[in-house]
């Protein structure tokens, strides 16, 4: 089994950036087809290539009752890639104008012992690519839709 640790910092606050994450995590769950389609990278090919990977979101539970995560699954009908599980959740920055987003899981690599070989060798690179890529396309959503606020603050204020 693999473990997989993936932060990205977005210019958001955390209290704002947990709800904008609920509201972005819940248009996926209300949608019709309630996953998220998300390109994983091929890394080593001449021709960048890529993967497309379903991604589920549940409610997650935190023991401590701190944060308000969810559960994170992806996979591909497509190949012996692995699947993974995990939790997003959103953490406390140094700065009050920042937060971390952060994508904590494990997988384990199909096809055995090759397997095991190739993800020591290319395939963790691969799932950390992906993980960058779930949590930079939540930052962005959160940095816009915080930033459409602020500037309505400033509009209204003056």
């Amino acid at each position: 089994m693999t473990t997989l640790l993936q932060r990205t910092r977005v210019a958001c606050p955390y209290h704002l950036a947990n709800m904008r994450v609920d509201e972005i995590i819940g248009e996926v769950l209300s949608s019709t087809h309630p996953t998220l389609r998300l390109k994983a990278p091929l890394l080593g090919q001449a021709m960048p290539l890529s993967k497309d990977v379903d991604v589920f979101f549940g409610r997650g539970v935190d023991p401590m009752h701190f944060d308000a995560p969810w559960s994170v699954h992806w996979e591909t009908s497509e190949g012996a890639f692995p699947t993974f599980d995990g939790t997003l959740c959103v953490c406390a920055d140094e700065t009050y104008a920042s937060s971390i987003i952060e994508l904590r899981g494990e997988y384990t690599p199909p096809l055995g012992l090759a397997g095991e070989v190739f993800d020591y060798a290319v395939g963790s690179r691969i799932a950390s690519a992906t993980a960058r890529n779930l949590l930079e396309g939540i930052a962005r959503k959160i940095e816009a839709r915080y930033g459409e606020i602020e500037r309505s603050k400033h509009v209204t204020s003056n």
